[in-house]
């Protein structure tokens, strides 16, 4: 088994709030990993700190066995609503992620993946006046140019058409494949139970279950719902009608 991400023993607190109650899990290379849990549990708050964007209080987090701190270009991470600056057309957008990354990548290179990501009729299209499937894949674009080995998704894939969610499924499966990692917050269990490999749940700020194999889960569970609740049942905090 290989490893892509790990944290170990992290906590962070806010304003006093504990949101993460020294946390321990990993995830191993070549997998989509679902993140799950309600509001408020703390899956942001962890991702952010993934990327580097926050500072745990206690703990470690390592990519590839390596501190955070060492190799944050090997980590990337989209939020629900991706930031773009939408004045941009597609094209200008992706050149400007070019230059500030400064990635050795040809033209004809970064058409072949505008075709790839299916984005050629909406490349040259100011970024605002794209729909919500097209701008998640061009951010989805923009991320991958520099091959992390660990992406990080925060509800990536809420509010997507299905012809644009079938093609991010298959770009996500694409990139795995070649032995990197996602970490999927989301709170699509339907999605989760047929895209994942694997299942980490969180509850107030606590790992509950870490499932290497998304599998297993079904043969006592009918699906991933009835499994999250009586896990949820079993911490005493069963989520609201």
């Amino acid at each position: 088994m290989s490893i892509s991400l790990s944290f170990q023993n992290v906590s962070k607190i806010f304003e006093s709030k504990k949101i993460l109650n020294n946390i321990s899990f990993d995830i191993e290379k070549g997998k989509i990993t679902a993140f799950l849990g309600q509001n408020g549990a703390g899956k942001t708050t962890t991702l952010k700190i993934a990327m580097g964007l926050l500072i745990p209080d206690k703990g470690q987090v390592f990519i590839d066995n390596k501190s955070i701190e060492k190799v944050k270009k090997e980590v990337t991470f989209i939020p629900d609503y991706p930031y773009l600056y939408e004045e941009l057309t597609g094209r200008e957008y992706l050149k400007f992620i070019i230059e500030l990354t400064n990635l050795d990548i040809s033209e004809g290179e970064v058409n072949e993946h505008i075709s790839y990501y299916e984005l050629g009729k909406e490349i040259d299209k100011i970024i605002k006046n794209l729909s919500l499937g097209n701008k998640k894949k061009l951010a989805l674009l923009g991320s991958l140019l520099n091959k992390p080995s660990v992406l990080l998704l925060d509800e990536f894939i809420s509010g997507i058409d299905p012809v644009n969610m079938k093609k991010i499924k298959s770009i996500l499966k694409d990139y795995t494949l070649e032995g990197n990692s996602v970490l999927l917050s989301t709170h699509q269990l339907e999605v989760a139970q047929t895209f994942c490999d694997a299942l980490i749940l969180i509850n107030e700020g606590n790992i509950i279950k870490q499932e290497r194999d998304i599998s297993n889960i079904f043969k006592e569970s009918e699906n991933l719902e009835e499994y999250f609740i009586s896990i949820l049942n079993m911490t005493g905090d069963t989520p609201n009608d």
